[in-house]
């Protein structure tokens, strides 16, 4: 069978919404807002590395920034996308929001909501979303852009990495795996090891048994913490631990 020539990415000039299409391309719908537009009022084929914006790209700077984990890059998206392809590297990037009620097996990847409900749970090696709220287990490293709530009951076996994260009060958690946050707010109770760039918060009410390396650590009246704590900016305890 012979073979077909790799797509090139057209940008939406409408809603700046990056899409893969024929390179010969003549003219498509946006598989965002509809737009229907021609081949030759997109730039984005043209020069993809190129510093230089049009001015829907330029317009398009006020729609929602997405982070792409294979190659670094940062792009902007209509706030009404499901999907997107990173101008950088071409990946696919989903925008959807997940919620799991059973229990899951499949691969997680998107920068939308993240939901796992207590009857549901995943194992995949890497799940990554936008924002979370884990109420049942899951297995793998759990990759959360944004806010990480957990109000789990049970063991967690799974990696967490996040931009912050919250333990909600009603939780009782033994993490086995490493934390990794910005920022950590403690309100229920957590058993694990943490390790955050930002400040480690011990609520009214809440309950922190682990080792901790942060820049900060603040325990509030009528809460609790045991453990070994390292107070230093996270790049020197780094360094140290080389």
């Amino acid at each position: 069978m012979p073979t077909l020539p790799p797509k090139s990415p057209f940008r939406c000039p409408a809603c700046g919404f990056v899409q893969l299409e024929p390179p010969h391309l003549v003219s498509t719908n946006c598989r965002s807002c509809g737009a229907h537009y021609k081949a030759s009022d997109s730039t984005e084929g043209l020069d993809a590395s190129s510093g230089s914006q049009s001015l829907a790209g330029r317009k398009h700077e006020t729609g929602k920034p997405v982070h792409c984990l294979k190659c670094g890059r940062t792009h902007q998206v209509s706030p009404k996308a499901q999907s997107t392809i990173c101008p950088g590297c071409y990946a696919p990037i989903e925008l959807i929001d997940v919620n799991i009620t059973a229990h899951a097996s499949r691969s997680i990847d998107t920068r939308g909501h993240l939901k796992i409900t207590a009857k549901g749970s995943v194992s995949n090696p890497w799940i990554i979303c936008g924002s979370a709220r884990i109420e049942g287990p899951f297995h793998g490293h759990l990759r959360c852009e944004g806010e990480a709530r957990i109000s789990m009951q049970k063991t967690c076996t799974g990696r967490i990495t996040a931009g912050s994260l919250v333990i909600d009060r009603k939780a009782v958690i033994d993490c086995s795996q490493l934390v990794d946050a910005d920022s950590v707010s403690i309100e229920g109770i957590f058993r694990g090891t943490i390790q955050s760039r930002g400040i480690v918060k011990v609520l009214k009410g809440g309950r922190l048994e682990g080792p901790v390396e942060a820049p900060s650590l603040v325990v509030e009246k009528g809460g609790f913490y045991v453990g070994d704590c390292r107070i230093a900016p996270l790049a020197r305890i780094n360094d140290q631990t080389k």
